[in-house]
């Protein structure tokens, strides 16, 4: 098969969770032997940067950008307030792209185009325009799940008005898109059942595609700094800084009061300095690493403390591939289907987190115990070999 694969940022280098997920379908199909072509929006966030790239994937995906201003501007978000356009997709639409993308599709033929993210939607019509192909929305979140939640949540009277807008014009956006595209591929169950709701699709039209990954051989275990604990993951992202900001200021003085020489280590793209919401006792704040595999085998106990936010933690699922003992909450380990004290430690409220964190520390043997059955959980449900067959036989489906 032939595929086109467009991608709100660039999926290489891999520099955050959406980006890994992007890729795992590329490699996926790739090593099974199908053609794929990747075309990419570059934004100021997230640049394109080709010299970082395998000369081995530019080669086999010929691999292209067109920069995009996504940039948030006051006057066009309040204004927004007044339309039904959805503000956050309209944000990633430019005629230049179209156009290029045009000339791909006149150029070229393919069986799937493949949309990761809702925000490549504003291209449809474009590409029914100029192909035949199927047309498959990989849904990463449901955008409009993700801002009922944050609105929720939210106590600041205009930002729950301006998140409530936002959640309103995703869920008429994303109902039509979902009954729009051939195919329609979520990222957990969860997702699944939150899209039927939405919208009746018919069953044959949509499966659950899990992230998927295979681990660099090089990775090699290593005895972990004993009483560490850390927490990796970009900070650019409001979900994490929510999270990392409620493990430092509620969760990380009630493991100090019951282990006070255990250390938290914290990293990530774009991580804030020089703000004393970060800051702590025992706490050592790394920014931006090399390597995230390295960086996660250096210390003991991963923390995954997600208070917002939807689809599958990527960063999770490489944790249970390396064997960490995890303790994350219920809205961290959606979509993974691990279970609480089998897979993982689900705790939602501060002092059960910390508990749990103290659990792991104090008892080496248990928490060898735990990272050892999300290992093998792993090996069963996020291979990419399994996830590439998936994939292969949900693009035949369609195709038929």
């Amino acid at each position: 098969m032939r595929i086109l694969q467009l991608t709100p940022k660039p999926p290489v280098p891999a520099v955050d969770g959406g980006a890994l997920a992007m890729n795992s379908v590329t490699e996926s199909l790739l090593s099974a032997g199908h053609e794929v072509k990747v075309i990419c929006i570059e934004t100021k966030k997230h640049p394109f940067l080709p010299a970082k790239i395998d000369a081995a994937y530019k080669n086999a995906t010929k691999i292209e950008a067109v920069f995009i201003d996504t940039s948030v501007r006051i006057a066009s978000a309040f204004a927004n307030l007044f339309s039904s356009s959805c503000y956050n997709v309209d944000r990633f639409y430019s005629l230049e792209f179209e156009n290029r993308l045009t000339a791909v599709l006149q150029k070229e033929t393919f069986d799937i185009v493949q949309l990761e993210s809702l925000y490549m939607m504003p291209y449809f019509d474009v590409i029914r325009k100029n192909s035949k192909a199927k047309i498959v929305l990989r849904a990463h979140n449901v955008e409009a799940h993700l801002w009922n939640r944050r609105t929720l949540q939210e106590k600041n009277a205009v930002k729950k008005k301006w998140f409530a807008h936002l959640a309103k014009n995703f869920f008429t956006y994303e109902t039509a898109a979902f009954t729009k595209v051939d195919g329609i591929l979520p990222i957990t169950a969860e997702d699944e059942h939150t899209i039927n709701d939405m919208t009746k699709v018919r069953s044959n039209t949509m499966e659950v595609l899990p992230f998927a990954m295979r681990l660099p051989e090089n990775i090699t275990e290593k005895k972990p700094k004993p009483f560490s604990v850390f927490h990796i993951g970009a900070m650019d992202w409001q979900p994490n800084i929510e999270g990392v900001s409620w493990l430092v200021s509620e969760v990380w003085p009630k493991v100090l009061a019951s282990v006070p020489h255990a250390e938290l280590h914290l990293a990530g793209r774009d991580f804030p300095t020089g703000e004393a919401r970060f800051e702590g006792k025992n706490i050592f704040i790394h920014g931006e690493i090399s390597n995230a595999f390295e960086f996660m085998n250096e210390y003991a106990i991963m923390t995954v403390p997600l208070l917002t936010g939807g689809g599958m933690r990527v960063k999770l699922v490489e944790g249970m591939a390396l064997g960490k003992p995890i303790v994350t909450t219920s809205i961290g380990a959606e979509g993974t289907a691990a279970e609480n004290e089998k897979q993982l430690m689900i705790k939602n409220t501060a002092a059960d987190f910390a508990i749990a964190i103290c659990q792991l520390l104090n008892n080496e043997i248990y928490a060898r115990e735990l990272g050892h059955r999300a290992k093998d959980f792993a090996k069963t449900h996020f291979d990419s070999d399994i996830a590439s067959k998936k994939l292969t036989d949900f693009y035949s489906s369609i195709l038929k």
